[in-house]
């Protein structure tokens, strides 16, 4: 006999010792064996900042050794990152330093009082990218000046897709991400509404989604975790994420399929 169900995951009513909304442990309250089983929907707010804890730096040099410029962790606009720019860079260099957008290509240039350089090293200067400064291994530009165009736009919009990811859900078939870091990711989101607004993904077709285990699982309690594109844990800020999925429950000499 063939019936219908779903497994709702809610990181609000995620166990007690969890790291946080996007990396936390669920229990489903009772034991269930499945042998089969797919990502109907997944709610979540896109809440993650544009400028992250660890990705918030700006290696800045007037020829000697690298200053760090640490830009607040926030949520900006491009008006509100060049104002930001201006007030750092006026503490490290002193006088009067501006920050405009091309009007005709949307790139940021920048004046300074005194000749100046950035690191554009992903690793070591991440704001660089976000900037539209590069993202080498060098400096931009090569030599130190006082007048600066950003040869690219600015990168402003965040994560590009979230990642969810269980091992237990997953059960080995992993995903290759960076730095071939392998993570069992059973769904990915594109991040496909502005800052605040809510992601919704609904499978078109669940049987395209489907994952088969060679045996049944037990999903009484599983680890999940939501990745951005950096391959690190988002922070939502709080927000929760609900993941619904549709599952193929195995009994003792018979099976029942749940939704599958």
């Amino acid at each position: 006999m063939a019936t219908s169900n779903y497994v709702i995951i809610n990181s609000k009513y995620r166990e007690n010792g969890s790291k946080s909304t996007a990396d936390f442990i669920y229990s489903i309250g009772e034991s269930l064996e499945i042998s089969k089983l797919a990502v109907k929907s997944i709610s979540m707010v896109n809440s993650e900042y544009n400028v992250k804890t660890d990705h918030n730096i700006l290696l800045a040099s007037t020829g000697g050794p690298d200053a760090p410029l640490a830009f607040p962790v926030g949520q900006y606009t491009v008006s509100e990152i060049m104002a930001q720019l201006v007030l750092l860079l006026d503490g490290l260099l002193g006088g009067v330093n501006t920050a405009t957008k091309n009007n005709l290509t949307g790139k940021i240039e920048i004046t300074t009082t005194s000749a100046v350089k950035f690191n554009t090293n992903i690793k070591d200067s991440p704001m660089g990218q976000i900037l539209g400064l590069g993202d080498t291994t060098g400096y931009f530009p090569t030599n130190t000046s006082t007048t600066v165009n950003a040869p690219f736009l600015p990168s402003l919009q965040g994560s590009n897709n979230y990642h969810i990811c269980s091992n237990t859900l997953g059960q080995g078939q992993g995903s290759l991400l960076v730095n071939n870091s392998k993570r069992a990711i059973i769904c990915t989101v594109p991040s496909d509404v502005d800052f605040g607004g809510v992601i919704h993904y609904e499978a078109t077709d669940i049987q395209l989604n489907q994952r088969k285990f060679n045996r049944p699982i037990n999903i009484q309690t599983m680890h999940i975790q939501v990745l951005d594109d950096d391959n690190e844990v988002v922070d939502l800020n709080g927000s929760n994420i609900e993941i619904v999925l549709q599952v193929s429950l195995e009994h003792i000499g018979d099976t029942t399929t749940f939704g599958l």
